[in-house]
């Protein structure tokens, strides 16, 4: 089945594997080692200039939960962005549940439905954390409808990160109130939803077929082929170190690559599809897992420097979604504002994602001027000041 998927380059990826199977594992040691050294003190006041630095995401959103019509505002402008693309979409190319392989083949239209798409998942996460909080029925009625609009986006990691940080800080809450059993029960279905997903992305629905391949797709698809599709990259590696090119384009993620032929060589989708001898305007590229981009670009060094600082934050989001969670009063909206550091640690790590940082503060300073402009027309002083000038 492997082979199937490879074509020629199985037997070099086979033969690979070993050597990335290493490199992953020193990664994931250095991981351990990153979260370790967060208990280290040295008395330079390292931790509290880190800390100041990785709290600015948390609360910048704890912020953007602050009001409830704000959410129901930029859940509404969402929606209508959605339906926007999509009627672009359906109109071109009929109905599908694939916009994200629509947006590759149309480079004029990748970053709208990349701003889009990442709009919607920040603002569905952070509805359905105050909603979990608040009960406020109408954001849970958001983040549904948001939902529904990222599944014709063809892009399962979206809709799924709407939903994860929620789901995890709820377990983390509830602890050994829920059941080992629930807890495989609920992570089976969320992965059967996103495989067949995927197989509706490709235009087909029939579930009997889809359950048929349901342990070929699991296995030999590209769910959890991170390590494969490393190997698959290695493999075709002229073993010239890459230099943090990919790092360089993933900083310049603000201009869109058909604008920059840079960004349209070295983006870690290109870098990685051209490396494999695939086609970088028609593949969105293969995933080398967290260490891979590290390794290919500073080798051993990369993988061990990364590592430690996944470690970090992940020690850093650890504590504050524990603390923030502690009774007697446990707040699912800190929580969740902590875990988005995670998608910081995630996006440095792998920066195909990079852009989604630069939306995120976007997404930050516009929520920032609606509360200023709302706090403004609502301000005593001015309703005051505009009284007596009037009366003036």
């Amino acid at each position: 089945m492997n082979a199937a998927v490879l074509g020629q380059d199985f037997e070099g990826v086979v033969e690979a594997l070993p050597t990335v199977f290493l490199i992953a594992l020193l990664g994931y040691f250095s991981v351990l080692a990153g979260g370790s050294l967060w208990r280290f003190r040295v008395g330079l006041g390292l931790r509290k200039k880190a800390i100041r630095v990785l709290d600015i995401f948390p609360r910048c959103s704890l912020m953007l939960m602050s009001s409830r019509n704000l959410l129901v505002f930029q859940s509404l402008l969402c929606f209508l962005l959605q339906a926007s693309i999509l009627a672009i979409y359906f109109t071109q190319s009929g109905f599908g549940f694939d916009l994200r392989a629509f947006g590759i083949a149309n480079p004029a239209l990748r970053p709208v439905v990349l701003i889009i798409s990442n709009y919607s998942v920040v603002i569905g996460s952070h509805c359905l954390a105050r909603y979990v909080e608040r009960k406020e029925r109408v954001l849970l009625a958001c983040t549904l409808l948001l939902t529904v609009g990222l599944v014709f986006f063809g892009g399962r990691g979206s809709v799924l990160g709407i939903y994860l940080g929620v789901a995890i800080c709820y377990l983390v809450l509830r602890g050994r109130g829920i059941s080992l059993f629930r807890i495989i029960a609920l992570a089976s279905l969320i992965v059967i939803f996103l495989l067949y997903l995927g197989l509706v992305r490709a235009g087909e629905y029939s579930l009997g077929e889809f359950f048929g391949i349901l342990a070929a797709l699991l296995l030999y698809g590209d769910t959890f082929s991170d390590l494969r599709d490393f190997a698959w990259v290695y493999s075709s590696w002229n073993h010239v170190f890459w230099a943090g090119k990919t790092y360089l384009a993933a900083l310049m993620a603000f201009i869109p690559r058909v604008a920059s032929q840079f960004r349209d060589t070295w983006g870690l989708g290109a870098a990685t599809a051209a490396t494999a001898g695939l086609d970088p305007q028609v593949h969105p590229g293969l995933r080398p897992g967290i260490f891979g981009e590290g390794f290919l670009n500073f080798g051993v060094l990369g993988v061990i420097c990364v590592g430690l600082m996944f470690g970090l934050i992940l020690r850093r989001i650890d504590i504050d979604v524990k603390h923030a969670l502690a009774p007697p009063r446990p707040s699912m909206m800190k929580a969740i504002a902590s875990t988005t550091q995670f998608g910081v640690a995630l996006f440095l790590a792998i920066t195909a994602g990079f852009s989604s940082l630069y939306i995120l503060a976007g997404i930050y300073i516009f929520s920032w001027l609606c509360l200023r402009v709302a706090s403004l027309v609502h301000s005593p002083g001015i309703q005051s000041s505009d009284a007596h000038s009037s009366v003036s």
